[in-house]
């Protein structure tokens, strides 16, 4: 179970190491809830906390983007 556990707090080390590289805050969201936080948007995700919803146009970066960036921040997570 130990394993399985490991697993989990690696991937979530993962997203949280991901946000914070990638993550941009939702343009929308600081002009229409300006008392609220804005939503952390990756590559093409969308923000449903208002209406229309906003999609981020960034592409999603290539393999060698990713792990440049993901090495840069101090994580051993590689995509091959």
């Amino acid at each position: 179970m130990s394993d399985m556990i490991d697993a989990f707090r690696a991937l979530k080390d993962m997203r949280q190491t991901e946000r914070k590289v990638f993550g941009i805050p939702c343009p929308v969201c600081i002009e229409k809830l300006p008392k609220a936080q804005p939503k952390i948007l990756q590559h093409g995700q969308v923000c449903r906390a208002h209406k229309p919803h906003y999609r981020d146009p960034r592409p999603r970066p290539t393999t060698d983007e990713y792990n440049e960036q993901m090495a840069a921040a101090g994580s051993e997570w590689r995509v091959s």
